[in-house]
């Protein structure tokens, strides 16, 4: 059994990240093994069924949302949800991972719910956590090597995340943290429909968060609000339709500060339940 305990560890996580992939011979790999990383850490796995066998009173801790992954320090145990699937599985294990090996996140029991795994958690320690996964996940500094070598594309969203067994969102949002070019990746969900009229209409696609690379901030914004264009949302979503398949215009975006029209070039594809839009200056 290791000794590794993140108590006694006094460094940043930049540090820390590289050491576990290092140590578990991840340098070696195409993509992460989540396996040979849990070995090193001395933490087993299991999968089922959270709604079904998640004892109730973890099951409070999140209140009423629905948990998917969790890590009890004691028995060295880190669990996820029968009904992730494999990308979201990787991600929630690398993101236990980083609750177990962060000094200040030691603790007893950390149950993780859809929110607590998503890029739009507010709570400290699960942005945290999810930082150290995706640091994880793509290799340290080999993803944005790559990346930053490629163009800011939807073709290229698609090959790095099959490469790097990643989700479609988790792999464009790296590619525009990452990137040296002035780019954004817009995300957009989809609003319900309730009455009988708005089932009749296409559905509506509001901007749900965005990221920008540092050179996009400084020289544009960083944040975006509004809709996704029906027609463009259309052929996106179209069943059949691969994320290659993407959609682009020209569009103008309006400064708040100085009221002058900018403008970009605008990438729309779509995994079935989330639009994406990556957006380039032209």
């Amino acid at each position: 059994m290791t000794t590794f305990n993140a108590t006694y560890l006094e460094i940043e996580p930049r540090e820390l990240v590289t050491y576990l992939l290092r140590e578990s011979g991840q340098f070696e790999r195409e993509s992460v093994d989540t396996a040979n990383l849990l070995e090193l850490l001395g933490l087993d796995y299991v999968s089922f069924n959270f709604d079904l066998e998640l004892p109730q009173e973890a099951k409070q801790t999140v209140g009423d949302a629905r948990p998917r992954a969790l890590i009890s320090f004691g028995d060295r145990i880190i669990a996820t949800d029968s009904e992730l699937d494999e990308n979201r599985m990787r991600f929630s294990i690398l993101h236990e991972v980083g609750h177990f090996v962060l000094p200040h996140h030691e603790h007893s029991l950390y149950v993780c719910d859809d929110i607590g795994l998503s890029p739009s958690s507010r709570l400290v320690f699960e942005k945290e956590a999810s930082q150290f996964a995706a640091d994880l996940l793509f290799l340290g500094d080999r993803f944005a090597l790559e990346a930053n070598s490629r163009a800011i594309n939807a073709p290229t969203v698609k090959e790095l995340a099959t490469k790097y067994c990643a989700s479609f969102e988790a792999t464009a949002r790296r590619i525009v943290e990452k990137s040296f070019r002035p780019c954004m990746l817009v995300v957009f969900k989809k609003e319900p429909r309730q009455s009988g009229d708005e089932l009749a209409q296409p559905p509506t696609w509001s901007v749900r968060y965005c990221i920008a690379s540092a050179t996009f901030k400084s020289q544009y914004f960083e944040e975006l609000s509004g809709t996704a264009p029906p027609e463009v949302a259309t052929a996106v979503t179209r069943p059949g339709c691969d994320i290659a398949n993407s959609h682009k215009i020209e569009v103008a975006v309006r400064s708040t500060s100085d009221q002058k029209e900018l403008q970009f070039t605008a990438e729309f594809f779509s995994n079935t339940y989330n639009i994406f839009c990556l957006l380039t200056p032209k």
